[in-house]
């Protein structure tokens, strides 16, 4: 399906794919959760965040893996790299607990939010100077710094950037006036 509107595609055109069957877990325990499943043709899939395409035999060919990336000023900013760009100076611990996650999050007709969650104590110049000295352009800078007593983790030790999405929202909408 294309990655952002789920809409099938044609054979032969890369997209994201989607599986669904018996063998496929039904959901999170103790949590509802849309964004790990989408509805297409009436039926529920779970999103597995693989690229790839089916041949005109049918078989499914895997072509990577989604990427995190925001969109700002027409620009595609990768947050793994900022991310990288703030790890190269303030790195992973000793048992390789990340020290930092960014993250965005996308209202209607404005500019995307970018925050850095990490661990050490950091304001959001200090992060943007960062990004800045790793050789970002001005388009890739955070409206937020957020220090948190550890990065949250998934239950496979990744990086639960749902969480952390969540609480970005919270952030921007306790700054957005009321109408």
């Amino acid at each position: 399906v294309d990655p952002e509107t789920h809409e099938p595609m044609a054979l032969t055109e890369r997209g994201l794919i989607l599986v669904r069957g018996s063998n496929v877990f039904a959901g999170y325990l103790g949590r509802e959760s849309s964004d790990a499943f989408s509805m297409v043709g009436g039926e529920r899939f779970y999103i597995t965040g693989d690229l790839g395409f089916l041949d005109a035999d049918g078989n499914l060919s895997l072509s990577g893996r989604l990427k995190r990336f925001v969109k700002v000023g027409g620009e595609m900013l990768s947050l793994p790299a900022m991310e990288e760009a703030i790890k190269a100076m303030h790195p992973d611990d000793e048992e390789g607990v990340s020290q930092a996650a960014v993250v965005s999050y996308e209202t209607d007709g404005e500019r995307p939010w970018i925050a850095a969650f990490t661990v050490f104590e950091a304001s959001t110049s200090e992060i943007n100077a960062l990004l800045k000295a790793a050789g970002f352009s001005n388009i890739a800078r955070v409206q937020h710094a957020v220090q948190v007593p550890e990065i949250p983790l998934l239950g496979t030790g990744k990086t639960d950037y749902r969480s952390l999405q969540d609480q970005l929202r919270g952030l921007v909408e306790a700054e957005q006036p009321v109408t």
